[in-house]
């Protein structure tokens, strides 16, 4: 037979009573008066126009028709549970991963950052990160799908259908080891830069900017893929680096910070496609939205 007309809190009550095998056991359990339950499950009975229980001196048992509505309403307080489950895991993110395309210089900051403040709401988000040398391989693996939510450098003249949300306007300066500082102008004029012996990390586009400029650098010390290293060998005296203000400014004192003239600026985005987004890169977008 069909249970049809049950709902949520006749079958809580249907099932407690079987579980619990008497009326009064099964009203302690759920916090109500036995003639209240008794009611409730007489009511029951009459709509679905059946016995749904035997009741004997022993307690009550489930009858055939009982059986039945019992299974349904088990599978009815199934799936109410699953659906509990499921609402909560969209509005408290208790779980839930999410990809992100990275410019490779944009990770440290703001990429740490923006998803600290996501993990520290909702720790059950898992995160993967694709790393990408340039803005232009940032947007191509979040159109084709590989990742849902990407960090770039906005660059003029793009022409996909991407969703833009702006971040920050990032700042580069010089990163100076300490003795170097005190022979340098403050501001350091563009030009000056190119005979200055620099650190120059080859993944970044930091120099690139110079070169866009005219300024071309005529004396690289040493080139190497990772920032962490750029930043030591400041530190350590090896030359000077172009690095995002953010950034230089957390290794003071072993370094001096120098503002350009003219300044150096870009613009980071997060890149989305316009189709839905998942309920953990929503909350990314409005964490990142929130914190701008």
């Amino acid at each position: 037979m069909q249970a049809t007309g049950m709902d949520i809190r006749s079958a809580q009550y249907l099932v407690a009573v079987v579980e619990q095998g008497s009326v009064t056991a099964a009203a302690d359990v759920l916090h109500i008066s036995q003639p209240s339950l008794s009611q409730a499950i007489r009511s029951l009975e009459r709509t679905l126009a059946t016995t749904l229980l035997e009741r004997t001196t022993r307690g009550v048992t489930p009858t055939p028709s009982g059986l039945a509505v019992v299974a349904a309403a088990r599978k009815l307080l199934a799936d109410v549970r699953r659906a509990e489950d499921a609402v909560a895991a969209v509005t408290k993110l208790r779980k839930g991963e999410l990809s992100l395309a990275v410019q490779s210089d944009l990770a440290i900051d703001p990429i740490a950052r923006l998803t600290g403040l996501l993990h520290a709401a909702s720790p059950g988000i898992t995160f993967t990160t694709t790393a990408a040398p340039t803005p232009q391989e940032v947007r191509a693996l979040v159109r084709d799908g590989s990742c849902e939510l990407g960090f770039a450098e906005r660059t003029r003249g793009s022409t996909d259908a991407l969703s833009e949300i702006m971040l920050e306007v990032q700042e580069t300066v010089l990163s100076i080891p300490a003795p170097l500082a005190s022979t340098l102008a403050d501001p350091v004029p563009l030009e000056s830069v190119k005979r200055l012996p620099m650190v120059v990390e080859t993944t970044t586009s930091g120099h690139i900017y110079l070169i866009d400029r005219g300024v071309n650098l005529e004396n690289i010390v040493v080139e190497v893929t990772d920032r962490l290293a750029v930043r030591e060998m400041v530190a350590q005296g090896v030359g000077i680096a172009l690095l995002p203000r953010s950034i230089a400014e957390q290794d003071a004192p072993a370094s001096i910070v120098r503002s350009l003239h003219p300044p150096i600026t870009r613009e980071t985005i997060l890149v989305h496609r316009s189709s839905a987004l998942s309920p953990a890169a929503a909350a990314f977008v409005d964490r990142v939205t929130s914190a701008g």
